[in-house]
């Protein structure tokens, strides 16, 4: 039923991130996107070209989340922290709700090693590495964060609790949503590095 409300082009997104989730890279061909969408083989030809261009926009997707985050953080005019808190919240909430997403982040990688997803990869990172810097970099001139710590080194940080919640979420049964793994352990690590 839902499936009737979501634009072909969506369906065969959003099982090609699937498939990926279950399967690996390796997995993802037309005809096992066919099989999982039920749509014909030729019908997925007419919006991509190949499993490529299906990854480039899987790549796209993926990160178009952080533009809109940053944008929405910003425009609250909060503190540096109360920013890098809801950037965290924002976070774990889009990849709580949806589960297959995050194996993107595990594929980092191989998509640097495809041609077609390498720039994207290495742009969308670079981009919300750099927001992250960003509001790091805040918090330190207002004085928020005291430590030894470069704005760069307290992103990179964060960018690696991310990393760790969802392989651990993958790898091992947890009683806990995404959010909450990540608030967690964001709680605690911030902890030692605020005023």
């Amino acid at each position: 039923m839902i499936g009737d409300f979501i634009s072909a082009r969506d369906r065969i997104i959003s099982a090609s991130i699937d498939i990926i989730s279950d399967a690996g890279l390796e997995s993802l061909t037309i005809p096992i996107i066919s099989m999982r969408t039920n749509i014909n083989e030729m019908m997925i030809y007419k919006y991509f070209s190949d499993t490529d261009e299906i990854l480039e926009e899987i790549v796209a997707t993926y990160f178009r989340f952080d533009k809109s985050v940053f944008k929405s953080i910003e425009a609250q005019n909060d503190t540096y922290l109360d920013m890098i808190s809801a950037y965290v919240n924002q976070y774990g909430t889009y990849y709580d709700s949806y589960y297959s997403l995050s194996a993107i982040m595990l594929q980092y990688e191989e998509l640097l090693h495809n041609t077609h997803t390498r720039e994207t990869i290495e742009t969308g990172y670079l981009e919300r590495r750099e927001g992250v810097i960003k509001l790091f970099k805040g918090a330190i001139d207002n004085g928020e964060i005291e430590c030894d710590y470069t704005a760069e080194m307290l992103a990179d940080m964060l960018l690696g609790i991310f990393i760790v919640c969802s392989l651990n979420r993958r790898v091992m049964t947890r009683k806990k949503s995404y959010k909450d793994e990540i608030a967690i352990m964001y709680d605690r690590w911030i902890n030692t590095v605020k005023k």
